[in-house]
């Protein structure tokens, strides 16, 4: 099968296309806590069985998932009264952008529901993860999570690896090793 032309081809078919994922670091990126940041609509605990068992299926680390769920719900949640109407873009817990990614990852009714959510989002983070070498960081990851697009490091990405490192969310098993 030849190389799609875009990154959206290569995610969408699911095929691995290293040549069109280069992404640059970005001294002027900043990992900081914007000033509408509300961790309170996390909902990373609440979900947390649900994460351990994707980052299982998807061989994701649990705690990226929980970094970028963390993200999106307390940066995402300025479009809530779109939801109780259906007419949101992106459905969280992860935020997946149904008008983008059209059935990609399901339907607009399946990510309803956490669980299929998470999957589509654990998935995401796999097809990207196998189009950057091996080890690449996460702000890398999280740039390209928030757009497939980007060619640098944004504060996304950034805010994302901080947020990775601090651990925000409430330690289940804090003897135990995380899935990295």
């Amino acid at each position: 099968m030849a190389e799609p032309a875009t990154r959206k081809e290569c995610i969408q078919n699911d095929q691995t296309c290293p040549s069109l994922f280069m992404v640059t670091g970005n001294d002027k990126a900043s990992g900081e806590a914007p000033w509408y940041e509300a961790p309170i609509m996390s909902s990373v605990d609440k979900y947390g069985a649900f994460i351990d068992v994707v980052a299982f299926e998807k061989n994701v680390p649990g705690r990226l998932i929980r970094a970028i769920m963390f993200m999106e719900e307390s940066h995402g949640y300025y479009d809530e009264p779109l939801n109780w109407f259906g007419k949101n873009k992106s459905i969280r817990p992860m935020n997946i952008n149904v008008d983008y990614w059209g059935n990609t990852f399901g339907t607009r009714e399946q990510m309803q529901d956490p669980l299929t959510n998470i999957r589509a989002g654990g998935e995401m983070l796999r097809r990207i993860i196998k189009n950057l070498p091996a080890n690449a960081p996460v702000e890398k990851i999280a740039t390209l999570y928030n757009n497939i697009n980007a060619k640098t490091v944004n504060d996304y990405g950034m805010r994302v690896k901080k947020i990775h490192q601090d651990k925000p969310w409430t330690e289940r098993f804090p003897d135990l090793p995380e899935l990295e």
